[in-house]
């Protein structure tokens, strides 16, 4: 899993983020079938609707270059949400949070960078922040966090007219973007934003 599991009726669920074992299984342990790596037709093809989910915290099923065990103490750490229906960017949200703890180095001072940002859909998430490599620019990640595409607008806080780029690793401005953003579902968009007075 990327970050959470969720088990959930239209009423009701609890969500499980997982901070150090992302492997689980759905239902049942199948995962221990001899032959599965050089046969795909061991695999599973179907997983009936269930409640249960199994964690592996550990797996050697296939040919590695270390050990098989390790010694002395390891934490596995979960957190467990419960809540009212389904909602996967609720669950993202929930789970980023817990993954990514807020880190402030400012030690009593204010920063003086601020990112004045406003994204306009709610199951849009802000995956990361940063300035641009030649600090001319914002460098954003949003994350699809609703399981469905999305169109978002970007708005500076204070008003002041923004330039929005789509852009990739490099973060180098590659296509201006003047309407919404399309985010896809339960993909990541990045863009490099500047403030049209820079």
């Amino acid at each position: 899993m990327g970050r959470w599991i969720d088990v959930a009726n239209p009423e009701y669920g609890v969500t499980c983020a997982t901070l150090d074992a992302p492997l689980a299984e759905i239902g049942s342990l199948s995962a221990t079938m001899l032959g599965s790596r050089t046969h795909p037709e061991f695999w599973r093809r179907h997983i009936e609707p269930t409640q249960k989910f199994y964690s592996w915290v550990m797996n050697n099923h296939w040919g590695t270059n270390y050990r098989a065990y390790q010694d002395g103490l390891i934490e596995f750490r979960y957190a467990l949400r419960p809540h009212a229906g389904y909602d996967p960017a609720a669950a993202s949200r929930f789970a980023m949070g817990m993954s990514q703890p807020l880190v402030s180095s400012a030690r009593g001072q204010r920063s003086t960078i601020s990112l004045k940002l406003q994204i306009d859909q709610q199951d849009v998430l802000l995956q990361e922040c940063k300035r641009s490599a030649d600090g001319r620019a914002w460098i954003v990640r949003l994350f699809g966090a609703a399981g469905e595409n999305r169109k978002t607008s970007l708005t500076w806080t204070d008003d002041t007219p923004i330039k929005i780029w789509r852009s990739d690793l490099r973060e180098l401005p590659l296509e201006r973007i003047v309407t919404q953003v399309e985010v896809p579902a339960w993909e990541l968009v990045t863009l490099r934003i500047e403030a049209m007075n820079t």
